[in-house]
């Protein structure tokens, strides 16, 4: 481990706090759930707040648990999350291809966001750390690699919500689905503000992005690609349950799949 890591993690920027907070908060979910509901005040907003579509309508409940009369999204509504997320980073991904491809810099209001956020400047970097260490730990080449992943990915769960997956009229709450759309412009803001920033363009040694491969990106992008294909197979096999051997859905009850990752 480098010698500046554990200086560098302990830096708490504002995406490092936020993420800490929600992770946090998620734990705290997970193990109240697991506590015997006997043991626990009752708490209808909180089970409405973390419930959706099966869990809610046809799930375990615990005692007292009451709908609320709110206007509720639609679980199929999911298609609006990679909507959000192929145009807000593919914009991202676009600023960072202009500025290390072509010298561009970075929209002003790009730049600032991202310096509120915990981005590092070349020259804070260099107060921090030898060159030689910012050459083995600059991250420019893996963040432009996740965000061309994150890219891929949302364009290909959003083909799915169009034309693979078949939902049903079950509902999520307006929380979570606001939830969900911050969620994918966060994971961009925060993949892009781990890029070392020399002015309004992004800093690369020797201005050669290739220098910084390494078998770790290899080993990704294989990883990226084996997995997609296996998740796609999934969706297509949870989504034929739904239809007749002429593609036609028939229905929106849940079965058990069989075949590829469900064995």
């Amino acid at each position: 481990m480098a010698p500046w890591t554990g200086a560098e993690l302990s830096m708490l920027n504002p995406l490092r706090a936020l993420w800490l907070t929600l992770a946090t908060a998620f734990l705290v979910t997970l193990l109240l759930q697991l506590v015997p509901a006997s043991l626990l005040p009752d708490c209808s907003l909180f089970q409405y707040l973390i419930r959706y579509g099966k869990t809610r309508q046809g799930g375990p409940r615990r005692a007292g648990l009451v709908e609320c009369k709110i206007v509720e999204p639609l679980e199929r509504y999911f298609s609006h999350f990679y909507i959000i997320s192929v145009v807000w980073n593919g914009f991202l991904l676009w600023c960072l291809i202009q500025s290390l491809f072509l010298g561009a810099p970075f929209p002003n209001w790009l730049h600032g966001l991202l310096r509120i956020l915990g981005a590092s400047q070349f020259e804070d970097i260099h107060m921090e750390r030898n060159s030689a260490l910012v050459k083995r730990g600059e991250p420019a080449l893996s963040a432009f690699l996740v965000l061309v992943f994150l890219w891929l990915h949302s364009l290909r769960r959003l083909f799915e919500c169009f034309y693979i997956s078949v939902f049903s009229n079950a509902t999520i709450n307006i929380v979570q689905y606001c939830f969900g759309l911050v969620y994918y412009v966060l994971i961009g803001l925060t993949v892009l503000s781990q890029v070392p920033l020399d002015g309004r363009n992004v800093y690369v040694i020797g201005k050669n992005l290739l220098m910084q491969a390494r078998w770790f990106h290899i080993l990704g992008m294989l990883m990226f690609v084996w997995s997609s294909a296996h998740q796609y197979k999934c969706h297509v096999i949870l989504s034929n349950l739904r239809k007749n051997k002429a593609g036609v859905v028939i229905h929106c009850n849940h079965s058990i799949p069989f075949g590829d990752w469900f064995e």
